[in-house]
This record gives C-alpha cells, sequence and structure tokens, in this order.
C-alpha cells in the first residue's frame, strides 16, 4: 500500500542562506532576513517593503526591538512574507531541445517555445530525448532531463524582487539544480516530489523521483533530506535516497568519474558505440549527450548495463558525452566529459560484390554498392593497401556499378565506396572489403597436345597441367560448343572422349582451377573424323557371302 498522500511527497527547499540554521518546515514561508543599514528604522522599512505601512509593530514585536526609531545597523531583522510587497514572478524558458510541452493547471498540453515566460500553475513536460532549461531572476539554473515533468506551484517576488519564494513540484524524471549562483540574499528555491519529507539547502545537485523513490545527490553545498521522522545531512559528494513511509538512507558516497580517455572520439558509421570503462561499484551507466559541456541543453539520455553505451544516432557535428556510473542505491556519481565528433552523413553505400573476403577471378572486376536514397554519386577507390595510400582507381560514377578498365594486379586487394550529396560533399568512407584478385587459368597451349583417333576413342595426350590445376576436353559439332558429344577431364594430361562418327567437329580443351572449379577459356580445333577401318570391313561381311 502506498504511503498517504502527505508522506509521498518529498518536500525540498534549496536556500541561498544559512546553510548551519534550522530547516524551515516544508509549508512554511521563508523568512524575509533583512540586515538593518545606517538611516533605517521600523516605521520607514515598512513603508518601503510593506503591504501596509502600519504593520511594523509586528516585527518589533517578533525580533525584540525595544525602540522602533533606534536600530544598530547591521542587526539582521526576520520578516514575515505575509507582511511584504508582493507580485507575481516568472520563470523563462530559456531554451528547448526536442518535444518539449507546457500547460496551466486542466489546460491541454502545447509546444513549448525558447524564451518562453512560465507563470505559477503552469506545468513543464520534456518527452523522450528532450531537454529544457529554466531559468529564475536570481539566475538560478534547472535544467529537465528527459521524459521529466515539472510543476511550477509558486513563483513569487516580495519587497520589490529583494525576495523570492519559487516552489515546484517534480512528479517524475531527474533535473539538474544551479541555485542562486550568485548567492543574493532571500532568493527561496523549493522542489517537491512523490516520496516522503525533505529540506534540502544547496548550491548544485540532482534530484531524481518517481512515485515511490526519490534520489539527491550532492554536487556542491549541503543538502538536508528528512521523511519518517529522520532526517540526514547531505555534504558535496553525497547521496541519499528516501523511499515512501522510510526514513532517508545515510549519506553514501557518489562514485567517481570514470576515465573517458579511451572511448571513441569519431564516427563515421551509426549506431554510436561506448565501451563502459570498469569502475568498481559501478552496476549501471547514464550517459547524456549535448553539443557544449554546459549540458542546458540534453539532446540524448540513455541508460547502459553490461560493457557497451550505445546511441541510435545524431546528425553530423562536434558533441559531448556526460558519463556517470551509478550505485546499488541508484545514485549516479560525478559526471566525466567526452568529447566526440559524428561524420556519418550522407551515408555510404553498401558493399555488395565483391564482398569481403570474396575471389575475384575476371580479368576485368565488376564492383556493385547499394543505392542510397537521394544520391546520384558514388566515390569509388581501389587499392593496394588496407589504409587506402596505394590506389589503383579512385573514381566518381553514377550508379551502383562500375568495371574496372584494365586487368587488375593479382593478389590482395581493398576497396570502398562514399556517397556524395547535391552540394558536392562526400559523406564518410564505407567499411572497406578485402578481395583478392586471382586470375583465372590461362588458355592451354594445343601446340603441344597430340591427338590419337582410335576405333571408339579419342585420346589426347596434354602435358601435365600447372599445380591446383586440370583439363577438360569437349568434342562438338559447333565450334562454340554448345552442343557437346562427348566431355571428358583428368589432371594428368590423359583425356579420353568418345569417337564420333565420320564429318568435321570441333575439340574444345580448357585448363580449370580445382580449388573452385574456375575455368580458363576454351582452345578450340578443328578436328576430321574419317572413317573406320573397322568399321568398312563390317560393311563389306555380308555383301562377302
Amino acid at each position: 500500500m502506498k504511503a498517504p498522500l502527505f508522506r509521498r511527497w518529498l518536500r525540498i527547499a534549496v536556500l541561498a542562506t544559512a546553510l548551519g540554521s534550522a530547516a524551515l518546515r516544508a509549508d512554511e514561508a521563508p523568512a524575509w532576513r533583512y540586515t538593518v543599514k545606517s538611516g533605517d528604522n521600523l516605521i520607514n522599512i515598512a513603508a518601503r517593503y510593506f503591504a501596509r505601512a502600519d504593520q511594523w509593530p509586528k516585527v518589533q514585536k517578533a525580533n525584540n526591538i525595544a525602540d522602533p526609531n533606534r536600530i544598530l545597523p547591521g542587526t539582521v531583522l526576520r520578516i514575515s512574507p505575509e507582511l511584504l510587497h508582493k507580485t507575481p514572478g516568472e520563470a523563462l524558458l530559456e531554451s528547448v531541445s526536442g518535444s518539449v510541452r507546457w500547460r496551466m493547471v486542466d489546460g491541454d498540453w502545447q509546444t513549448a517555445e525558447n524564451g518562453q515566460q512560465l507563470v505559477a500553475g503552469s506545468a513543464l513536460e520534456t518527452l523522450d530525448d528532450a531537454s529544457a532549461l529554466l531559468r529564475l531572476a536570481d539566475g538560478s539554473k534547472i535544467v529537465l532531463a528527459p521524459n521529466t515533468q515539472l510543476s511550477l506551484d509558486a513563483l513569487t517576488l516580495y519587497a520589490g524582487g529583494l525576495m523570492a519564494d519559487t516552489r515546484m513540484r517534480l512528479q517524475r524524471g531527474q533535473t539538474t539544480v544551479g541555485a542562486n549562483p550568485e548567492q543574493r540574499e532571500n532568493q527561496h528555491l523549493r522542489i517537491e516530489t512523490p516520496s516522503a519529507q525533505a529540506v534540502v539547502r544547496g548550491t548544485h545537485f540532482r534530484l531524481g523521483a518517481d512515485d515511490e523513490v526519490t534520489r539527491e545527490e550532492t554536487l556542491g553545498g549541503l543538502v538536508g533530506v528528512s521523511g519518517a521522522g529522520k532526517a540526514v545531512r547531505v555534504p558535496a559528494g553525497s547521496g541519499t535516497i528516501a523511499r515512501a513511509g522510510e526514513a532517508p538512507i545515510e549519506p553514501v558516497p557518489l562514485l567517481a568519474a570514470a576515465d573517458v580517455s579511451g572511448l571513441p572520439k569519431r564516427f563515421e558509421h551509426l549506431p554510436m558505440r561506448f565501451p563502459l570503462p570498469a569502475l568498481s561499484g559501478a552496476t549501471s551507466w547514464q550517459g547524456e549527450v549535448a553539443q557544449d559541456e554546459s549540458f542546458d541543453r540534453i539532446l540524448l539520455a540513455k541508460s547502459a548495463r553490461g560493457e557497451m553505451l550505445t546511441l541510435a544516432d545524431l546528425p553530423n557535428g562536434d558533441y559531448v558525452l556526460r558519463l556517470r556510473a551509478v550505485d546499488g542505491n541508484g545514485l549516479q556519481g560525478f559526471d566525466a566529459a567526452h568529447r566526440f565528433t559524428v561524420f556519418a552523413r550522407p551515408f555510404p553505400p553498401g558493399i555488395n560484390t565483391p564482398g569481403d573476403a570474396a575471389t575475384v577471378r575476371d580479368a576485368r572486376a565488376k564492383f556493385a554498392w547499394t543505392n542510397v536514397l537521394d544520391i546520384e554519386r558514388y566515390r569509388v577507390q581501389v587499392a593496394r593497401t588496407s589504409d587506402f595510400a596505394e590506389l589503383l582507381y579512385d573514381e566518381t560514377l553514377s550508379g551502383e556499378a562500375w568495371q574496372t578498365p584494365e586487368e587488375l594486379p593479382p593478389g590482395q586487394l581493398h576497396w570502398r565506396a562514399a556517397s556524395i550529396a547535391a552540394d558536392g560533399k562526400q559523406g564518410p568512407w564505407s567499411v572497406p572489403a578485402t578481395f583478392i584478385y586471382k586470375p583465372g587459368p590461362g588458355a592451354v597451349d594445343v601446340g603441344r597436345s597430340a591427338l590419337q583417333i582410335e576405333s571408339e576413342t579419342l585420346n589426347l595426350k596434354l602435358p601435365p597441367p600447372p599445380d591446383g590445376l586440370g583439363y577438360e576436353a569437349v568434342v562438338s559439332s559447333d565450334k562454340q560448343l554448345e552442343s557437346p558429344l562427348g566431355q571428358a577431364s583428368a589432371d594428368d594430361g590423359q583425356l579420353e572422349l568418345p569417337r564420333p562418327g565420320v564429318g568435321t567437329y570441333y575439340l574444345g580443351v580448357r585448363l580449370v582451377d580445382r580449388a573452385d572449379n574456375t575455368p580458363g577459356p576454351f582452345a578450340v580445333q578443328k578436328i576430321e573424323i574419317p572413317p573406320s577401318k573397322l568399321w568398312l570391313m563390317l560393311l563389306l561381311v555380308p555383301f562377302g557371302l
């Protein structure tokens, strides 16, 4: 069973002053701390800053002032905000990235825009791969990570802006808060989450929440978190979690920043894969991508387990990866920043033929690659070396196929292809393919052959073939050898074919590579088959009887 609503909301107040003082109740308005200056008295202070100038006796009583007209300069007065002149404030939506939307209470969601002013009662939501940066009047910066919803409950200015009371609810997701960077007095920021009760004081911290758990990581300053009647103080470099209806755990050290020096610095093919470094205590990782190290605009956010962080897609450009380890409590450690470049467009074509590890036997090799959408020109390179320093061909072509004009040199070769956009810009090279060009067997030297026409066979004698090669012979009635009357093969140069009838025939002989049965060209001879003496004798026998 979930805790009652009042116990399920983690109340957080970020205050710029009095870090060591007692925490305010979550529902208590912070007092205005006014430092008395020379010439000040309660009457003229009330005239300048109070909604009703006649309310100064309340301040006199609350602060034990004997004479309202004589107050020692430097005295700090605590003044209830209820007495002060107040005006509604605004929060500047300084930047949005991706799909970000906003609404008023009970209103419809609308698309959020850069530079938009948000008022109390509005809510802001980031969707997948989206982020938003809120800027308060005191310079406080609140960055909403993807899939985060934040409600602005109160944006109130007091005493002409000398005091601010900002109250928000982090309903789900994660924020990174840089509170009151100029350390201005009386600037109060409170954020509530649905888990427990707490008061937070600090300058730089992360806050993540869902329906059951709130996780807080203090990066700078001091944070106090309370729940179920217990409070803990979380110094910089530590974190805690608060579950609904339970006391927060004692602060634990955050995991150190990982060594990211060995991560890839350039990606020419998608998706992008970052090998995750080894770090003791890390159970998972959180990665975020932005265009600069401020991370005011988060372009991608991805968690990962195992050995690899994979990011699907980014446009060409320079980026920063912010990587942090996550411990067994789900607390995220310190950030490690890694710069990298994406150069993946226009996408390269896929290699078709010859594929990697293929053997090419044609004297003029044929190359083919896939069609890339909206690409009409390609660049193809063939080289002797894998670094393409010794080019054999470097061609810019239309279409998806090409044949070398000349025979390639035998041996191991390499080829790759790239797309060229309409503006003439070339994209990255494809993954190279390595192939072997092995010329097919040469022609048979028929001048060294001998043919014996026997009564029933044709006996062809050839020199022993080179190692790995054999012979094939075909006898046919046409010189194209398309209608074979007999055929034979041998690896020792001795071939026997059936003898055809009397007439003119064509004898074709070729070498064959036994490793892959690649044939060489036929050497074709015209032969005459004479009448057989045995055949003539058989014809005469009946007439002699």
